[in-house]
C-alpha cells in the first residue's frame, strides 16, 4: 500500500493526537543521558566499532570522529516536556531523563553531520543536492530539514514511531511520509540484532522492528 496516496496532506502530525494505546512502554533502567551517550553507548554497544548511521563511515571503538546522536532529537523532547534547558531537564524532569537516555534512539554520527542536522526535521528534499558528497553520503539538508539515505529511512521511521509510542512524544514529521519510509526500507538483520542488544541493556524492545505492520496503529489514530 502506498501511504502517501492515502492522504494529500502528508505533513499531518501526531502532535495534536493523544498517545497510542500503550503496548510498548519506554525504558526505566537508564535515567542519565550523559552516561547513556558517553559510557553505555560506547562500552556496551559500540566497543568493537561499527559505522556511522547517516553516512556509513567505519570506525573502530571509541573515537573523537564519532559522537552519539539522537535520531529523535533532544530539543523536541525539551520543548515537549517544557523543562527549560538540556541541563535543567537532566536535573529535574524524570520523563526527559528516561527518553533522552533511551538507546533505541541513540546512534553513532559524525560531528559534521550532527552539527548540520541538529534540531532539524525529516522530509523529502528532491531538489536539494547531497550535503556531503566527499563522504559518498546520500544526505540532503535545507532550512533545518534533512533527507537521509534511502537505506536508513525505514530505520528512522521506526525509531520515531517507537519514541512516540514509548514516551508520548509528538511526531512532527510527515506521518504518511514516515509510513512510506517504513514500507520501502524494511527491517534488516542489523536492526534486529541491535534491538536484541538494546533489550539486554535497558530491558525493552522497539516493537516496530519486531512488527513493522504495527504502524497500522498510528494510521488508525490518524484516520479517527
Amino acid at each position: 500500500m502506498n501511504y502517501l496516496g492515502l492522504k494529500s496532506a502528508c505533513l499531518i502530525t501526531l502532535g495534536i493526537f493523544t498517545s497510542l494505546h500503550s503496548v510498548a512502554d519506554g525504558q526505566t533502567k537508564i535515567d542519565d543521558p550523559k552516561k547513556a551517550s558517553n559510557d553505555i553507548f560506547w562500552d556496551e554497544i559500540y566497543s568493537q566499532g561499527g559505522e556511522s548511521f547517516f553516512c556509513k563511515q567505519p570506525f573502530e571503538g571509541k573515537t573523537r570522529r564519532i559522537i552519539a546522536g539522537h535520531v529523535y532529537n533532544t530539543q523536541l523532547m525539551i520543548d515537549f516536556y517544557n523543562c527549560g534547558t538540556k541541563s535543567r531537564c537532566r536535573r529535574s524532569n524524570t520523563d526527559y531523563k528516561f527518553a533522552a537516555s533511551d538507546l533505541h534512539n541513540i546512534y553513532p554520527v559524525t560531528p559534521r553531520v550532527e552539527l548540520n542536522r541538529r534540531n532539524s526535521r525529516y522530509a523529502e528534499l528532491p531538489s536539494s543536492k547531497d550535503q556531503f558528497p566527499n563522504l559518498n553520503c546520500s544526505y540532503k539538508s535545507n532550512f533545518q530539514t534533512v533527507e537521509p539515505a534511502d537505506d536508513i529511512k525505514g530505520n528512522i521511521a521506526r525509531i520515531i514511531f517507537y519514541m512516540h509510542d514509548a514516551y508520548d512524544l509528538p511526531i512532527l514529521d510527515g506521518v504518511y511520509m514516515l509510513m512510506e519510509w517504513n514500507e520501502k526500507d524494511p527491517v534488516d538483520q542489523a536492526e534486529r540484532d541491535r534491538n536484541i542488544l538494546v533489550e539486554k541493556i535497558q530491558g525493552n524492545r522497539n516493537r516496530f522492528i519486531d512488527n513493522p505492520h504495527a504502524v497500522k496503529d498510528i494510521e488508525m489514530k490518524v484516520n479517527k
